[in-house]
């Protein structure tokens, strides 16, 4: 008896495991299935070819065509089955070889569950969230609108009854000052609004840190010092050169900003790029570093929260922007308080293959 034929005598077993099970033979077509495997399908299950059982059937074809020519397995791939309704079903696919004593394929077998109320509760659970999100979002645009209107109706009362000519100036200057501030907010809440779509180009990240560095230094001259420690010469990766340069700039200044409020310390910003491996895929890494007073442990969840700010002239909106550019390259940026003092910031981009 062959190991396929094995399989498939004793079926009888699996019709009572929770997870649906279906046997293919060689050529795709299902030979064996369970219970389970009826009720994921809605009983519509035949013996057919598996890859007619899910929408996207070209993919799973390709992954079967593998499993079979070269005992390939995959793991937690998902496909979206027709339903009874007019919403299709979820389910994670699990595919591994059948293989005889000499080693040769005799056909493939799909261990299936059904996800539909998982990823349905995942996306109720997401909507919430994102609703949450444009609730701090809102609050937060409320607050410092309602802060710089009450400033500017509040130096045009006092306008109304003054007669000194220098006064009223100073107070034209504040109401400027607030408009001007009231303008940014709408800019920057613009620019993270709108959809990030990067121009591709390759470009070397030690350039684009070089200018940043350069930028910095121009905007805050003296303010603390930056050291450069590139552990290479060149790091070039494809990526939209302008947003990034924007990323590492806005990093920078906020560890400009953080170590020069220290009292008993030098300011001082550490800026390092290497080449590593995240989840074993080579990696760029950039490390933003200063040694300022650190973030306070109950901001570190909120601080790439849009208007979530504790600088009194901040918006809010630098890291939120920075995050969704970093995003867009298909990276991911986190924040972490250094030891003893100050915060780190990573950047890590994935390298083409």
């Amino acid at each position: 008896m062959t190991t396929l034929t094995a399989l498939n005598a004793i079926s009888n077993v699996t019709n009572e495991m929770p997870s649906g099970v279906i046997i293919v033979d060689t050529s795709g077509r299902i030979i064996g299935y369970n219970r389970a495997s009826e009720r994921v399908f809605g009983g519509m299950l035949s013996r057919g070819m598996l890859t007619d059982v899910v929408i996207e059937s070209c993919d799973l074809q390709q992954m079967l065509e593998r499993c079979l020519k070269t005992g390939e397995v995959f793991t937690r791939v998902e496909f979206n089955v027709p339903g009874d309704t007019l919403q299709n079903k979820r389910i994670g696919i699990n595919l591994s070889p059948i293989t005889g004593e000499q080693g040769e394929v005799q056909g493939a077998f799909c261990l299936l569950s059904d996800l539909t109320e998982i990823v349905e509760l995942q996306r109720q659970i997401k909507l919430k969230d994102n609703f949450a999100a444009l609730g701090e979002m809102s609050a937060g645009i409320a607050h410092e609108f309602k802060n710089s209107i009450a400033t500017i109706m509040g130096y045009s009362q006092l306008s109304v009854c003054e007669t000194n000519v220098e006064v009223l100036q100073s107070y034209a200057r504040e109401i400027q000052k607030e408009s001007k501030s009231m303008s940014t907010i709408i800019t920057d809440f613009l620019n993270f609004a709108r959809p990030v779509h990067p121009s591709i180009r390759e470009a070397d990240l030690i350039e684009l840190l070089d200018g940043a560095i350069s930028d910095v230094r121009n905007l805050r001259p003296g303010c603390c010092e930056i050291i450069r420690d590139f552990r290479s010469t060149r790091a070039t990766l494809p990526c939209d050169s302008t947003l990034m340069r924007q990323v590492f700039v806005n990093l920078i200044l906020n560890a400009a900003d953080a170590a020069a409020d220290n009292e008993n310390r030098n300011g001082l910003i550490r800026v390092s790029i290497e080449q590593t491996r995240d989840r074993d895929l080579p990696t760029l890494t950039i490390t933003v570093e200063d040694n300022g007073p650190g973030i306070p442990v109950a901001n570190l969840s909120k601080i790439f929260l849009p208007f979530f700010t504790t600088k009194p002239q901040g918006t809010g909106l630098g890291l939120s922007l920075a995050q969704k550019i970093v995003i867009a390259h298909n990276g991911r940026i986190e924040a972490r308080n250094a030891n003893p003092h100050g915060t780190r910031f990573f950047i890590s981009l994935p390298l083409p293959a």
